[in-house]
């Protein structure tokens, strides 16, 4: 199998790859900077961490940009659409990525019971 660098920048680096055997090329993305996100989140985390003054707004967390992305392609959910900020806090309240959290009280607006 063929190697070859086809990018390189900050956020990630990109191989072209070309596999002989089943006569196959593809691009391999390999991104930076993920793991040390998640560390520098999970060393601060807590129900308090980084509210402001007035608590109405504050840090929530770090989130990848490719991660940001994947969302927006695979689930519709577009970060840069203020129509779909709800769906965005309801994802980060998610606790499968809670390791992007800094604050980890719940963002998103809670249902009420009537």
């Amino acid at each position: 199998m063929g190697r070859i660098l086809f990018d390189d920048d900050p956020l990630k680096t990109e191989w072209f790859e070309y596999d002989e055997a089943t006569d196959t090329s593809f691009i391999h993305t390999e991104w930076k900077g993920v793991d040390t996100i998640i560390e520098e989140n999970k060393a601060v985390q807590g129900p308090d961490v980084a509210k402001g003054k007035e608590k109405d707004m504050w840090h929530v967390g770090r989130v990848p940009l490719f991660l940001l992305e994947h969302w927006r392609i695979t689930e519709g959910i577009d970060w840069r659409d203020p129509n779909d900020g709800l769906k965005l806090l309801a994802k980060l309240d998610d606790i499968d990525y809670r390791a992007l959290r800094v604050n980890t009280s719940q963002i998103g607006i809670r249902k009420k019971i009537l």
